[in-house]
C-alpha cells in the first residue's frame, strides 16, 4: 500500500510522500514549523497466494489463506426457506430487523421500542434455503457497521419515518407503519398509535444514527454503543435458532405496506 498526503503550511500547499515525513518532522522541529493533515489517499494492492506471482509469498500466505476460508466455510444454521430483500417489507429484511431488535435489548440490558435496518445495508438480494455459513452473513453484512441506540422523541421518529417512507420503506422491528404519499402513517409502537410526546429506545447502526442516509435529524441525538457490530448481532442471533434445534425463519406480517 502507498500513500499520497497533502499538508498545509501558513504559506503554501505541500505535496508531501511518506519517504519524506522524516524530513519534514525533522524541518518541523529546526524550523519551528507546524504542518498538519489535509488529506490522505491511499493506493490499496490486494496480494493473495494466486496473485502474488512469488512462490515464497504464495507460501507464507496459504497458511492464513486456509485458516480464513475454514471460517468463511463454517455452517452456523440452516435457513428453513429462501429469504427475500424486497420493498416494503420483505423476510430477509425483517429478520435482520428482528436481529437487531434482539440483540440491541440483550446488548445493552434495556427495553428496546424500535429497530430499523437500513435498506441499503443489505448486500444480498436472498439468502437461499439452506446450509448458513460465516461467510455469507459476511456477505449479507460487510460493513463494520456497530449497534448503537438512542432515545428519541416521538416527534423525531416521526420524521424518521417520513424519511423512510420517502425511500420506499426500511425493514423494521417492534413498529408497523403504512406509506401513504411518501409519509408515514397509521405508525404503531409495540401495538400502540405512536406518541409524539414520548422517548422510544430505537436501534440503529452508527451510520444511520451518525446521518448516513441523509438522516440528519438522528445526527445530533446522543448515542450509547458497545462497540458491538452489526454482522456479530446477526451472527448471534441466527446461531440461536441451530442452538434451540430450529431452522433460520422470518416472515412478512405487514409491518410496513402501501396505504389503500
Amino acid at each position: 500500500m502507498s500513500s499520497r498526503m497533502r499538508y498545509s503550511g501558513k504559506k503554501a500547499l505541500v505535496k508531501i510522500t511518506l519517504p519524506l515525513l522524516l524530513f519534514f518532522g525533522l524541518c518541523g522541529i529546526s524550523c519551528n514549523r507546524n504542518y498538519h493533515p489535509v488529506s490522505v489517499q491511499y493506493e490499496q494492492r490486494r496480494i493473495t497466494p494466486q496473485s502474488s506471482g512469488s512462490k515464497d509469498l504464495n507460501v507464507l500466505l496459504q497458511p492464513y489463506a486456509d485458516s480464513v476460508n475454514k471460517s468463511m466455510n463454517k455452517v452456523i444454521g440452516e435457513v428453513a426457506e429462501t429469504l427475500e430483500k424486497k420493498l416494503p417489507e420483505s423476510s430477509l429484511g425483517n429478520l435482520m430487523a428482528d436481529a437487531i431488535l434482539n440483540e440491541a435489548t440483550r446488548i445493552f440490558n434495556t427495553k428496546v421500542d424500535v429497530a430499523f435496518m437500513n435498506y441499503g445495508g443489505i448486500r444480498l438480494n436472498q439468502l437461499t434455503a439452506g446450509p448458513l455459513t460465516i461467510g455469507k452473513v459476511y456477505e449479507l453484512m460487510p460493513f463494520d457497521n456497530l449497534l448503537v441506540i438512542q432515545r428519541l422523541r416521538g416527534t423525531v421518529l416521526q420524521q424518521l419515518l417520513d424519511h423512510i417512507a420517502g425511500r420506499g420503506g426500511w425493514p423494521c422491528s417492534g413498529i408497523t407503519y403504512q406509506i401513504k404519499e411518501k409519509k408515514a402513517v397509521e405508525i404503531k409502537v409495540g401495538g400502540l398509535a405512536l406518541d409524539t410526546s414520548a422517548t422510544y429506545i430505537v436501534a440503529n447502526s452508527d451510520f444511520i444514527a451518525n446521518g448516513g442516509d441523509d438522516c440528519e435529524m438522528l445526527r445530533k441525538i446522543p448515542q450509547e454503543n458497545k462497540g458491538y457490530l452489526i454482522r456479530d448481532g446477526l451472527l448471534h442471533y441466527f446461531s440461536g435458532f441451530t442452538s434451540k434445534g430450529e431452522k433460520i425463519r422470518a416472515r412478512t406480517d405487514k409491518r410496513v405496506s402501501n396505504a389503500d
